[in-house]
Parts: C-alpha cells; structure tokens; sequence
C-alpha cells in the first residue's frame, strides 16, 4: 500500500512514476508471446485489443475466438494489478479503463517519438471541438523488453501536465485564443505568448513556469543520457499524465515491446 500511495503522488505532483517488477513471470512470458507472434515484417505495429461491448460483439461474430480471449485476459490482468483502483486514486474521481494495447518497436536509430504532448489541441477548428482538460487519459506501459536511454525508454519533464492543464483550461474556457500546438518547441512558444504566460502563471505560478522552461532546455540539450529518461526493467511499468511533455527514445539495443492501458475519468 505504502508503494502505491508513492506512486499516486508521484503521478499527481510530477506527472510521472515507475514501478519495477510489476508483471509476474508467467505474464510476461504470455504477453511476450502475443507480441511477438503480432511481430510485423517491417517497421513499428500496436494492436488494439477490443475490450468494449460493441467492438467484442464483432468480433464474436467474425468467430475471433483468440481477440474474445485475450479481451478477457487482459481485462482481467488490469484488476489483478489493481489499474482501476490506481487510476481513481490519481484522477480522484471514478475512472475507466478506455483501450488496451500491445506495441512492437524494431531496433531503429530513430526515435521511437520526439518530444511532444498527446492532447494537443493540433487538428481542431472550433472552440466546441477542443477536449476539457478534464479529459485525458493516465497511461500505464508495461514493458516486455528492458529499456533504456539507448533502448526506448519514455522520457517525461515533470511539471509540464501542470503547464498544459492551465493552457488547455484557457483555451477551452475562452479566455485564451486557440492555438494548435503538438511538438514541444510548438508548445513552448504557445506559452510564451504574453496573455497565454500571464494566464498560466496566475494559476501555476512563476517559480513552476520558470522550471519547466529550465528543464525543457536541459531535455533539448541532452544528447543521450538526461535527467528526464525513466528506464524500466522488464516486467515493470510508466505510469503518467499523458498531457506532458514526453518522448520515446531510440530503440539502438533491441526490440522493444511493451503493452498499454490507457484509463480516463468519469466526466
């Protein structure tokens, strides 16, 4: 209990947490197998697995008798790590597991992603189409493989979920004007417009704005090894808001595998 309220309040206060040995061996050998029979001939794959109602139904009817199983599989999984219970704690309201899925990465001198934050408001046109900031998900990424800086581990500058909650509320409220962003030299230059910077300070304060712009220079900076990388062995876990900033390293050792559960609160 003790871990698990730490984590809570890392996922709350920084935006990011780890858990080392997470998985049992038996569940790493199953899930490993998964993905590696999902392997793709070239490149990087995810595959999502159905676990709501309308998209299980379909595929009962097309007698996909493996995708039902590991529906129930990895439905069941979530509760035996207590992903639910997890997740309510750190949204402080009720939440839902919303998708399921596994990943393969190819070793590649590429980034898995750059920096970047998942909600960006990057392809809407109206104030009406834009997501409260109240909607967006935690996610937890289990790992089947080790990673590293060298080896696509998740990078993350703790604080940015703050700065991103205060511009999304401006912009959703109205009292900021729209502005699509998605990379973080995008967003950066987001927050620097005056009205955009005054607003999010009143909420976050300077001394947090002051950070974050300190530590996204430092991320920039770092050519391979930083202070924002959050390795994890294989079995254990990245759990974080997945409104901050963040990255995928490069996969230069291995393959890398991981599966996802992404959880939303009840709104």
């Amino acid at each position: 209990m003790e871990t698990h309220n730490q984590l809570i309040n890392e996922v709350q206060s920084k935006g990011i947490s780890i858990k080392d040995n997470w998985l049992d061996k038996k569940d790493i050998d199953f899930i490993e197998n998964i993905i590696l029979k999902f392997k793709p001939k070239k490149g990087a794959k995810n595959s999502r697995v159905p676990i709501d109602t309308k998209s299980q139904l379909i595929k009962l009817l097309k007698l996909d008798l493996k995708a039902i199983n590991d529906s129930i599989y990895f439905k069941n999984l979530s509760k035996k790590l207590n992903l639910d219970y997890l997740a309510s704690k750190i949204f402080g309201d009720e939440a839902y597991l919303l998708a399921v899925d596994y990943y393969y990465n190819p070793i590649s001198n590429k980034p898995v992603l750059d920096w970047h934050c998942d909600t960006a408001y990057s392809g809407a046109k109206e104030v009406k189409n834009l997501l409260s900031p109240e909607d967006y998900c935690l996610k937890f990424f289990f790992y089947l493989t080790d990673t590293s800086p060298d080896n696509g581990c998740l990078s993350y500058i703790p604080l940015s979920h703050e700065i991103s909650y205060a511009l999304k509320k401006g912009m959703y409220e109205g009292d900021l004007e729209y502005t699509p962003y998605w990379s973080i030299d995008q967003f950066k230059s987001t927050v620097l417009v005056d009205k955009n910077y005054n607003y999010i300070k009143n909420i976050v304060g300077k001394d947090t704005l002051d950070l974050f712009f300190e530590n996204c220079k430092k991320a920039q900076l770092a050519d391979k090894k930083s202070l924002f990388d959050f390795s994890v062995k294989k079995g254990g876990a990245v759990i974080f808001n997945e409104t901050g900033i963040h990255k995928g390293s490069k996969t230069l050792l291995s393959d890398r595998l991981a599966l996802r559960f992404f959880y939303k609160k009840k709104i």
